[in-house]
């Protein structure tokens, strides 16, 4: 966007997303001209890309601490953002993306308020994606090969807790180094979305990939309610007049990008991997455990139990 010179609100974002790929690349071609013309030049918005200002539990420091207007994080981020955000990364919640936006729609107030609690305005609930597992050395299919596996553990303590609970060993590292660790084989495997698989050239040392839906990430973009206040009234209700559809927008970029960005490494030369039916199941009977540890933790049983009770509605055919 223009360089803000004249802008009479400018805020600054941090963000782990390197620009021009992927996430940011939504923000730059969806985003941006939204804000330029529904706030008609006046708000200004500088964005440090990359993780130049550090991971996302430093973006939210400095936001609360007011050094930072507000960012766009990660999965593991969005629990920072909001702890209730980890319901909706619970392993083998969701079969696909139509019950992700089904449960949006429902949820997205209970998110907004939560955010709010926190002195957070969020704006969008976009998506990092249905993170794949990845590996170097061997197939993971199954409960046998994780238990041979060294994992990434970069998403915070669900993640660690799920790894636990496969059997595998948990490697902890910040998103930063997590690239470096399966470079160097201090690890040999990860959950991860494609797009940064993609843009680390990770696929150069990855030999499989498991599409697995073990967890679906959100990727949401909020703003420190105090930056959001200063913004005149007819500025907030325009750009919240768009907030679904600047939603819908860069979450199917996204998805597309993410399919791409699969698509593409599988023709480099990284094979695919199933679990069988038998195998997927046993998975899943293994990580459902998470859901009960995490409870209390991160978000309440009545929340957990709207969540359920929306998706067992979805999923009942009409009669």
């Amino acid at each position: 966007m223009p360089n803000g010179a004249d802008a009479s609100y400018k805020w600054k974002f941090a963000t782990l997303a390197p620009r021009g790929v992927g996430w940011a690349r939504q923000v730059e071609e969806i985003l941006f001209p939204v804000i330029l013309k529904e706030c008609e030049g006046e708000l200004f918005v500088k964005v440090y890309w990359g993780g130049v200002l550090g991971e996302d539990a430093d973006v939210v420091a400095m936001i609360k601490s007011g050094r930072l207007s507000g960012g766009g994080f990660a999965g593991q981020g969005a629990t920072l953002l909001c702890k209730e955000f980890g319901l909706f990364e619970l392993p083998f919640l969701f079969n696909d993306y139509a019950e992700v936006d089904f449960i949006k729609e429902k949820m997205q107030p209970v998110l907004d308020e939560a955010a709010a609690r926190n002195g957070l305005k969020l704006f969008l609930w976009n998506d990092q994606d249905f993170d794949q597992i990845y590996s170097t050395r061997h197939p993971i299919a199954s409960l046998e090969d994780t238990r041979k596996a060294s994992f990434i553990a970069w998403y915070g303590p669900m993640e660690e807790i799920l790894l636990h609970r496969l059997g595998a060993k948990a490697v902890s590292v910040e998103v930063s180094r997590a690239a470096s660790v399966l470079r160097q084989g201090e690890a040999d495997a990860g959950i991860a979305p494609a797009i940064w698989v993609a843009g680390t050239q990770l696929y150069s040392i990855l030999r499989y990939v498991n599409p697995i839906k073990i967890r679906y990430s959100p990727a949401p973009i909020a703003a420190s309610m105090e930056a959001w206040n200063a913004l005149p009234q007819k500025y907030q209700n325009r750009l919240l007049s768009r907030q679904m559809e600047l939603q819908d927008k860069f979450c199917q970029g996204v998805r597309e990008d993410n399919e791409k960005s699969i698509q593409a490494m599988l023709q480099y030369g990284l094979k695919e991997v199933r679990a069988t039916p038998g195998n997927l199941e046993s998975m899943r009977r293994q990580a459902l455990p998470v859901w009960k540890e995490m409870t209390g933790v991160m978000f309440s049983q009545e929340l957990l139990d709207e969540v359920q009770a929306h998706l067992e509605a979805y999923r009942t055919p009409t009669p």
